[in-house]
C-alpha cells in the first residue's frame, strides 16, 4: 500500500479549514491568490473559511501542497515568514497528536485562537514568546514539541 504524503482525518481537515485564514495571512495570500493556486474560485475559499462547505480530502491535499511549496520558497527570501507558517502547521499537527494521545477531544476554538495569535505576530521570535505562557492552556507537550521543532532550524 502506498503511503500518503498528506494523510488526513476529519479532524486534520477541520483544523486546517478552521485556520485557513491565519495561514493565508502569514503567507500574504488573498482568497483569490489561494484559489488560483489550487484551481478553485475565490468564492470557494471564502466558503471554506466561513465553514459553508467542508474541506474535502482533495482540497486538503491541494492546500498542503501549495502551502508547503510556498514555505520552501519563502525559506530563500523571507525565512521568518516561512518559520511562522511552519510553526502554525506544526502546531496543528501537535495539537491533534496530543489530543489523541491524551484521549481528549480536539479544542478547535482554542487552536483557532492560538493560530490567530501566531498569524498576528510579526516575527517567529514573538510567536515563540506567545507559545510559552500558553503551555498550561494548550498542553505542555504541544509547546515542547513546537519549541523543539523551532530550535532544530
Amino acid at each position: 500500500m502506498l503511503k500518503e504524503k498528506y494523510p488526513s482525518t476529519e479532524n486534520t481537515r477541520a483544523i486546517l479549514q478552521n485556520n485557513l485564514k491565519a495561514i493565508r495571512l502569514i503567507l500574504n495570500w488573498t482568497s483569490s491568490d489561494l484559489g488560483n493556486l489550487i484551481g478553485v474560485t475565490k468564492q470557494t475559499i471564502s466558503n471554506l473559511e466561513k465553514q459553508n462547505n467542508r474541506l474535502t480530502k482533495l482540497h486538503y491535499i491541494a492546500l498542503r501542497t501549495v502551502i508547503d511549496f510556498e514555505i520552501e520558497n519563502l525559506k530563500k527570501t523571507d525565512r521568518d515568514r516561512a518559520d511562522r507558517a511552519e510553526m502554525l502547521l506544526n502546531f496543528f499537527d501537535e495539537s491533534e497528536k496530543y489530543a489523541v494521545s491524551e484521549n481528549k477531544s480536539i479544542d478547535f476554538e482554542q487552536i483557532s485562537e492560538v493560530s490567530s495569535l501566531i498569524a498576528a505576530t510579526s516575527t517567529v521570535k514573538l510567536a515563540s514568546k506567545i507559545m510559552g505562557p500558553l503551555a498550561p492552556i494548550i498542553g505542555a507537550p504541544v509547546v515542547a514539541a513546537l519549541m523543539n521543532s523551532k530550535d532544530k532550524k
